[in-house]
């Protein structure tokens, strides 16, 4: 297809999407910005994200280099999350640049534009590698199909409008021409949204429950041409409850739901019956008929629910021309949000995506003075149901309905109304869901009027009335499966009763006590504890397979590969070869620096390459899992490295340092680095320490050598710790670092700047970790108490587990973010750092803090040895697989699909607990 072709494909349809846009949707987050901190989004969650102003890039304009040859340089406006910039859109053969036009103001931009205020200094001449771009989506802005949005690799995302389309149309073949290496082929075969849809098979995958409702929706917005950088075009959510007013909320209960299959108009009998006779007796010779004079997504409807949330608040107030609006017209009572839809023939509106992740959408957690009403009473936090202790608890029964049976059986339902065939047409009148003509594509073509007066005008109703989505289907969408259908589901969190554990033979080849492990579909990684010098043992089995004799797995033991050369290498700082030691498996080489906790300083990648820490000099090692040889070392602390960790992906590394700061690497899978395409390096900035990696630039040679660096760094160096960092934990989904150490806590640091977010209101952590749902579980060694928080920092739950003479040896978190697993060990056998018995608690008061959380914490008694299955959302323990005296856990690992939980054990046992028969039905 040539370029020309592509073209054409962009003029036919305003809206593109991405095979991964719900990670970069939540990447979105960066936008909504409270208190300075960060939200984020995954599957719903918010990490709090201050993106008007934590946008990654050079901090200047990078001049282009003599070699570059400028392919288009277009007048354009950049537009982020309420501020729109005027500026110069460049593209040069390695990057594309907004230089921004200083002696533009307000005047002579865009009047939408206007109402957003000043640029500042943050938005002064931008720069992103081409190597960086992602995703390219057409987009439709004030009713022109004239603007491109841009999303890279790290997930931030960019809007540009160009003024016309054949300008657009420049500007991206332009892009393309450079041949952008990370760039996304489906962006260059179609940029049709139905056909996209079809040929990620996104549908498919949200019927067989390989995405959330959350998820799904969110993509089906961004398809639909939705974006959190267009307020006027905002992703829309339904209004899943109606039950705004019992005690309790039964989620089994079909009255408790919204009915999915009428829109809002027509939930209410009455009312719907006003809006038919509207459209029956409605006459214009221009003005076709419809039911609704108002619209269920608007500019307004966003501000209504997100104004307490920065950037809205000061938007808010400058739409209503520097004030507020009526107290008695702002959003202030759940219920009465809900009865007034059901109500008023001027309200149709449905929700936006936050009210599923961000529960500071119903506190006023930045102590604004937002009026009185007319009886008197402050307008502050919003009235929630009785059934909804907190916003917190909110959001997290929000979410549970959200992806319940009931809703994922009938949502097929509500996307017909809104993306659907039944969204236009016949069908649409048939659903009684018709709108004003002027909300629809294609409806008004704005070049085509010649007054500018009316031109103005009607753009200043589109961009405040609301606009209907694109529409993505015009056939009935499929219908979920049933969710005892689908098995990957079945995981060991949904029916913990029914595992099974399975002893697997002959331990002396299994290379345990291990301080971690890695379980794949062919194979299981075993790192001994003997970190960083440990034997490194690649077991293989086929988990899906019973064995014949009631075993429902196969399983064989790696080959023995001992290195003698390394083995008498190694003999010269671990002793004699005599002990055994170096019998089984290779063991890596390395000089151990002292006092280091072997678990903390290891991870197992998913290509199953072990990194490790711990080193005397203070680098990071690359080992290979066959051979235990070191394929690469990595410097950037100045001291050992005192914990790792890798993310799910295994794209992000994070190491702490004795040197008391945070480094995060990127890695790349291997294989990546033999392409041609390999991504350029960003720029190197003041608080990168020289390293192999950052000081070797000098020659297309020495660049060259980088290239094939699996580890890429410094990307950033955090810091604000005052002594040793002691556990540390990263996740893409949420965009935030999490680190923690015994001074200063527990610190969130931006994943894509580097920034420093905040410091959780915790005192002490020995373990921090942090879920793709944004939780963040910390564990208090000295004190036996879990805690959860939200990414912006709002505690959720607390508890202590006791009895207190048994430690916490490990935590894993499930794949999808709701749960953990808790290893328990004795303190006897089991060394940890900071164990010191402190006798028995008081436990905390509630935390009424901005009326966020009020949960007191709550003490549970766990076996010891054991694994804890734990709910991150209320820290409650909820199966406990009980073990054996002396059978302390040292570490545990589960498969990406969590239906094999793997157990080392202190005296060299490695146990498999699984379900048997989901083993049985997935062979």
């Amino acid at each position: 297809m040539s370029i020309d072709d592509i073209n054409e494909d962009n003029e036919q349809l305003e809206s593109d999407t991405t095979h991964n846009s719900i990670d970069d949707q939540l990447r979105q987050a960066d936008q909504h910005s409270v208190k300075g901190s960060v939200h984020s989004r995954s599957s719903g969650i918010s990490a709090d994200h201050n993106l008007v102003r934590s946008t990654v890039i050079a901090p200047r304009y990078v001049p282009r280099d003599a070699d570059e040859r400028i392919i288009v340089e277009l007048p354009s406006l950049m537009v982020r999350p309420l501020k729109v910039v005027q500026g110069i859109f460049q593209v040069t053969s390695k990057r594309i640049n907004f230089i921004i036009d200083e002696n533009a103001s307000d005047s002579n931009m865009d009047d939408h534009a206007s109402t957003s205020g000043q640029c500042d200094q943050q938005y002064k001449d931008r720069s992103w590698l081409i190597s960086s771009l992602h995703q390219i989506y057409s987009r439709r802005y004030l009713l022109r199909r004239s603007a491109l949005e841009l999303f890279m690799v790290d997930r931030s995302n960019f809007f540009f409008d160009f003024g016309d389309m054949e300008a657009r149309r420049n500007a991206y073949r332009a892009i393309v021409h450079t041949k952008p290496p990370n760039l996304n082929d489906i962006f260059l075969a179609t940029q049709r949204a139905e056909q996209i849809l079809k040929r990620t098979q996104l549908m498919e995958r949200w019927v067989n429950w390989e995405i959330s409702n959350f998820e799904y929706l969110m993509e089906l917005n961004t398809l639909a041409g939705r974006s959190y950088n267009d307020i006027t075009q905002y992703p829309v959510f339904p209004w899943i409850i109606a039950d705004y007013r019992s005690e309790v909320l039964s989620l089994d209960d079909p009255s408790t739901y919204r009915d999915l299959s009428k829109p809002i108009g027509a939930l209410n009998p009455e009312r719907l019956q006003k809006f038919q006779e509207r459209y029956s007796t409605f006459e214009d010779p221009i003005i076709p008929k419809f039911h609704y004079g108002s619209h269920y997504s608007s500019a307004g409807t966003v501000l209504y629910y997100l104004f307490r949330v920065e950037p809205f608040t000061t938007l808010s107030i400058q739409l209503q021309g520097g004030k507020f609006g009526h107290a008695d017209r702002m959003f202030s009572d759940l219920s009465a949000t809900w009865d007034n839809i059901l109500e008023d023939m001027g309200d149709v509106k449905e929700l936006v995506p936050e009210m599923f992740y961000l529960p500071e959408v119903f506190t006023n957690i930045n102590s604004v003075n937002f009026g009185t009403t007319q009886l008197g009473g402050k307008l502050d936090s919003v009235d929630l149901p009785p059934w909804a202790e907190d916003p917190v608890d909110f959001i997290h029964k929000h979410q549970k309905a959200l992806e319940s049976e009931h809703v994922s059986a009938h949502l097929h339902e509500w996307i017909d109304l809104i993306f659907g065939f039944k969204q236009r047409g016949e069908q649409a009148v048939m659903a009684n869901n018709v709108f004003f003509y002027i909300t629809y594509e294609g409806t008004v073509d704005i070049d085509k009027i010649t007054d500018p007066v009316q031109q103005q005008a009607m753009q200043d109703q589109i961009a405040y009335f609301g606009q209907t989505p694109s529409q993505l289907l015009t056939i009935p969408h499929m219908k979920r499966k049933p969710l005892a259908e689908v098995l990957q589901l079945q995981t060991i969190f949904r029916n913990p009763s029914e595992l099974k554990s399975y002893l697997l033979p002959n331990p002396d080849h299994c290379n345990v006590p291990a301080s971690t492990m890695f379980v794949s579909n062919d194979s299981i990684v075993v790192v001994d504890i003997n970190v960083p010098a440990a034997h490194v043992a690649l077991h293989n089995w086929q988990p899906n397979t019973p064995d014949g004799q009631g075993t429902p797995f196969l399983f064989h033991h790696g080959r023995n590969i001992v290195n003698s050369t390394s083995g008498a290498f190694m003999r010269i700082f671990k002793g004699s070869a005599s002990s055994g030691e170096d019998y089984d498996f290779p063991r890596a080489i390395a000089i151990a620096a002292s006092g280091i906790h072997s678990s903390a300083v290891v991870a197992v990648t998913c290509d199953k390459e072990i990194i490790t820490g711990g080193h005397a000099d203070g680098s990071v090692k690359f080992i290979s899992p066959d051979g235990a040889k070191t394929i690469e070392t990595a410097s950037g602390h100045l001291a050992p490295v005192t914990c790792i960790a890798l993310s799910r992906d295994s794209n992000y590394l994070v190491t702490g340092s004795r040197d008391t700061t945070v480094i995060l690497w990127r890695i790349h899978p291997s294989g990546s680095l033999d392409k041609n395409n390999a991504p350029e390096l960003p720029p190197t900035t003041p608080t990168t320490p020289h390293s192999p990696l950052s000081s070797s630039t000098n020659s297309m040679s020495s660049l060259a050598e980088i290239r094939r660096h699996r580890i890429e760094g410094p990307m950033h160096v955090l810091r604000g710790h005052l002594e040793e960092v002691t556990s540390c934990s990263v996740n893409p989904d949420v965009g935030l670092v999490v680190s923690s150490s015994n001074m200063s806590g527990v610190l969130l640091h931006s994943l894509r700047t580097g920034r420093l977010i905040r410091k959780l209101d915790t005192v002490e952590a020995h373990a921090v970790c942090l879920s793709s749902q944004g939780i963040i579980l910390v564990w208090n060694e000295s004190k036996k108490r879990l805690s959860t928080f939200t990414v912006n920092g709002l505690p959720i739950a607390t508890s202590v587990l006791s009895p207190f003479w048994g430690q916490v040896s490990c935590i894993e978190i499930s794949t999808d973010g709701y749960f953990a697993l808790i290893g328990t060990c004795s303190s006897s056998n089991y060394k940890c750092e900071d164990n010191a018995e402190t006798g028995d608690h008081e436990p905390n008061k509630p935390n009424d803090k901005d009326g966020i959380c009020k949960q007191a914490e709550t003490r549970q008694y766990v076996h010891v040895p054991s694994v804890c299955f734990v709910d991150l959302r209320k820290l409650k323990v909820f199966h406990t697989v009980e073990l054996e005296k002396g059978r302390d856990v040292t570490a545990i690992a589960l498969n990406k699909e969590n239906t094999h939980l793997i157990v080392s054990t202190a005296d060299k046992q490695l146990v498999v607990f699984t379900d048997p028969a989901v083993s049985t039905i997935n062979s």
